[in-house]
């Protein structure tokens, strides 16, 4: 049984992964053929392989690029991801609506700025990058709540401008 649920965890992991750290980019409105993938992604999609035709090109697009992704991972990096997927899976669905949210705002800013944030996390201190995540994780559901309408209110602020 668990054999079956295999390519659906890698698919999500990797469709997660994609998005979180917002390498997803613009689709092509003819899509991907199933038979134009290359064997690895064909083996990542495995379990989409029957419905690929009735998925919009954008996801075919989406899913085939972050199949060559995957693919090209070392075991560490499918590891962390899986993680990421865990953590993302245990978040209350206001957490998860609000990651998905920022991760839209992260693929909708221009390419400088999403290289320039990439470059910023990267070069932070591991330690640093740990007290951010665990300053998360410690706040109260209406510390998050503040966080969330600050956070959307400079979002606003940026759009009208």
């Amino acid at each position: 049984m668990q054999n079956n649920f295999r390519p659906l965890t890698r698919l999500i992991a990797q469709t997660a992964l994609l998005c979180s750290i917002g390498l997803v980019s613009a689709a092509h409105a003819e899509g991907v053929a199933w038979d134009t993938l290359s064997p690895q992604q064909q083996q990542v999609l495995q379990g989409m392989q029957n419905d690929w035709h009735n998925l919009p090109p954008e996801r075919q697009e989406r899913l085939s690029r972050g199949a060559e992704r995957w693919s090209a991972m070392s075991p560490e990096q499918k590891s962390r991801a899986r993680d990421n997927i865990q953590r993302f899976r245990k978040l209350s669905p206001e957490d998860r609506a609000f990651v998905k949210q920022q991760m839209q705002h992260f693929r909708e800013l221009p390419p400088e700025q999403r290289q320039k944030l990439r470059k910023r996390w990267q070069n932070m201190d591991p330690e640093d990058r740990a007290r951010i995540r665990e300053r998360w994780r410690n706040m109260t559901p209406e510390q998050r709540e503040k966080f969330k309408e600050r956070r959307r209110e400079r979002a606003e602020g940026r759009r009208q401008r």
